[in-house]
């Protein structure tokens, strides 16, 4: 509800602004802008996304290290190789002098403070968990780059396909994201978006979660919801077979036999660069989980 309340303020100040026009990040910073942003520097890879949609590239300063790697971006192999790959490196955004940073809200908070202290436009982007949120996000990137109408197009265009592609059907599915470190994800997560819009339930909701809207789930957990759709791991940091042995032990355990999902073999592996991301790219990974559930060819 804060970053919802925070977006929607955003967008009454911006509504109809034009230049100069002056925002507040998800830190409380107003952040001003005398002028379209020509060179930008982006350090998140939501704005990676976002941004290759709304700008040129020659206006991009630099991205991220993480924009071309397969397993996280949504993009990787789109940006043009010309871009600087920079992460939250002081020193070499200084050199590049661009006239904003987009950065995410959980951005190393020194490294923000010192690119301010040296004159450096930083706004750091909230952490969207809503689908109007991340629409709202996308817009308010868009007037920030004075490329309204692009952003305005996008979240229709998201909206469209949504509507167009999206199977349901009269049963609501129980299902269930789990983890190799043995915890599913609440509505305090963007998991629980996806299963919204794809039409299913998320079986732990309501449960506690701890920052990352995660909560625990033990195996006797996980039998007594019995979901009848399991998601798993497409890929695991730092172990190139380890999905792959995650869904086998999961598969295979005599004290999961019973859950109905792995009974009937409705446990699928979710690419991590669909899971991961929460910028107009989710509506694939919404589509992805419609479509796995529905027996329906992935987009």
């Amino acid at each position: 509800m804060r970053v919802f309340l925070l977006l929607a303020c955003f967008c009454a100040s911006t509504a109809w602004a034009s230049f100069p026009m002056t925002v507040t990040d998800a830190s409380g910073t107003a952040v001003h802008l005398p002028s379209a942003p020509q060179k930008i520097s982006s350090k998140s890879l939501f704005s990676d996304e976002v941004l290759l949609d709304l700008i040129e590239p020659q206006q991009f300063s630099s991205v991220t290290n993480l924009v071309d790697d397969k397993h996280f971006s949504a993009v990787a192999g789109k940006m043009p190789t010309t871009i600087p790959r920079l992460d939250l490196n002081v020193e070499q955004i200084l050199v590049n002098q661009p006239d904003i940073v987009f950065a995410a809200n959980w951005s190393d908070a020194g490294r923000v403070e010192q690119l301010r202290a040296a004159g450096i436009r930083v706004f750091l982007l909230p952490t969207p968990s809503t689908y109007e949120e991340i629409k709202q996000l996308i817009k308010l990137v868009g007037k920030m780059v004075d490329e309204q109408n692009k952003a305005e197009a996008m979240v229709t265009e998201m909206d469209r396909r949504l509507e167009e592609e999206l199977i349901f059907t009269s049963h609501q599915y129980k299902v269930l994201d789990y983890n190799s470190w043995g915890t599913s994800s609440t509505r305090q997560s963007t998991w629980q978006l996806i299963v919204d819009k794809a039409g299913f339930q998320n079986l732990v909701s309501d449960l506690q979660a701890d920052k990352f809207g995660q909560t625990p789930m033990s195996k006797e957990l996980l039998v007594a919801l019995n979901p009848e759709v399991l998601f798993v791991p497409g890929w695991i940091y730092g172990d190139e077979q380890g999905a792959e042995n995650f869904m086998n032990q999961v598969m295979t355990d005599p004290a999961l036999r019973s859950v109905d999902a792995i009974k009937h073999g409705d446990v699928y592996p979710i690419p991590e660069n669909l899971r991961g991301t929460y910028s107009q790219h989710i509506v694939e990974t919404i589509l992805f989980v419609n479509k796995a559930v529905l027996g329906a060819p992935a987009p």
